[in-house]
């Protein structure tokens, strides 16, 4: 789960006087890197898209270039016409290598790994976007914008994002106090050493964002916290993504070893319905960290 660290984004301009003969006037290619850093030629149009990750598909249906995307993974369920498309496995158990290659495409969009060298292999062009945090996100809407010859959606929809986490950043400010949370990833292995998200992810930066303080930001990634560093944070606020794996407000407040917990106590347990949208590293954060601040700081978002 640890996210690789991304070069920014760069539009490599063809400069003559740096490298003589390089590039000419006449040349319509755009040279750009991936979050890997790497460069990225684009020639001609992207017609046929292979998206190796929900939130890239996420990414493409935003910038309205559904019908463009050929081949999406299993787990590509958002927006309702990615479930329609055709489907090439996932990272595991594995992507199924000749079905993407059959689709013929283009271009490929996919999450760091070892499918990525695999399918380069084969000559084929992949694009590699894996952001850290929000600015992250922003510059892979502008990339893929770069990419598809879609620039003025991308900046449209980059800038709308832009426009709501500001807003939101603002009201929070104003807040008097940061409450502390802890963000309760899954339990179900065992209810007293769950599994929460530290420094570095994306979960950190919507709650500090969302005016709240994320008790398990000593550590970085995603580890198990025990009860015993739960209980000496005692977190005001509890947040519930493992919802979709029974967690509830009432079983957690059954937990013996919880019942002090002034979050329990004060009866703040809140799950989060549609995990995805804390998770997945597309638009839809916006929406996630609109519904965390809500949660956070009810006062300042009636």
């Amino acid at each position: 789960m640890k996210r690789i660290v991304f070069a920014l984004l760069l539009l490599v301009a063809c400069t003559l006087a740096i490298m003589p003969g390089a590039c000419s006037d006449t040349e319509s290619s755009s040279r750009i890197v991936d979050d890997l850093g790497r460069p990225v030629v684009t020639e001609g149009e992207v017609e046929r898209i292979v998206s190796l990750g929900p939130s890239i598909t996420e990414i493409l249906f935003a910038l309205e270039l559904g019908d463009r995307v050929v081949g999406v993974t299993d787990w590509c369920d958002y927006p309702e016409e990615a479930k329609s498309v055709t489907k090439v496995g996932s990272a595991f158990p594995g992507f199924d290598i000749e079905s993407i290659i059959g689709l013929e495409p283009d271009l490929i969009l996919s999450v760091a790994g070892s499918v990525v060298e695999e399918l380069r292999a084969y000559g084929l062009q992949v694009v590699v976007l894996q952001p850290r945090d929000m600015e992250g996100v922003y510059r892979d809407l502008e990339l893929v914008g770069m990419v598809t010859k879609s620039e003025k959606k991308a900046s449209e929809v980059a800038a709308d994002l832009r426009q709501r986490v500001g807003d939101v950043i603002a009201k929070t400010s104003l807040a008097t106090d940061r409450p502390k949370v802890f963000y309760e990833v899954d339990a179900s292995m065992n209810e007293n050493k769950p599994w929460t998200t530290g420094y570095g992810t994306f979960q950190d930066d919507l709650i500090n964002m969302a005016g709240g303080t994320n008790i398990a930001a000593g550590r970085s990634g995603w580890y198990e916290m025990s009860i015993d560093e739960i209980l000496d944070a005692d977190p005001a606020i509890i947040i519930l993504e493992d919802y979709q794996y029974g967690a509830t407000a009432e079983s957690v407040a059954a937990r013996s070893a919880w019942k002090t917990l002034t979050a329990v106590r004060q009866g703040r347990l809140y799950p989060i319905e549609d995990s995805d949208l804390t998770c997945r590293y597309g638009p839809r954060l916006v929406d996630g960290l609109e519904a965390l601040a809500t949660i956070i700081h009810p006062e300042l978002f009636p």
